[in-house]
């Protein structure tokens, strides 16, 4: 009994920070594969739909695929496209606070800057 109330404490805080971990880690996939995607739809229909069509669009691609997205869409002035996208995740345990930046949540980045075809 001693034992286990000694190790219990370990063992939850492994088995939470492997939970937590998948989780972020789930959301920094969706972001990466999300801004790959709209920054590819841009880079190919820069030319033929003009910039403020590849725009609406790109946001489109983005809020299907999650509505926590905070996009910010450069525009090229030469030959390539970025695309960065933030997400605001909430953190499932209590166990890992020292991550968050207040409320329980932390931010996700991706970019991806592509050429212009």
């Amino acid at each position: 009994m001693v034992e286990f109330a000694l190790v219990l404490p370990l063992l939850l805080l492994l088995l939470c920070g492997i939970c937590e971990f998948g989780y972020l880690f789930s959301h920094q996939i969706l972001a990466n594969n999300t801004c790959r995607e709209a920054a590819r739809y841009a880079a190919v229909h820069y030319k033929d739909d003009g910039a403020s069509a590849v725009e609406e669009q790109v946001k489109t691609i983005i809020q299907k695929n999650s509505s926590n997205f905070n996009e910010q869409i450069t525009i090229p002035k030469e030959e390539e496209i970025k695309v960065v996208l933030t997400i605001r995740v909430q953190l499932l345990t209590p166990f890992f606070k020292f991550l968050d930046d207040g409320g329980g949540y932390i931010n996700l980045t991706s970019q991806c800057t592509m050429r212009i075809e």
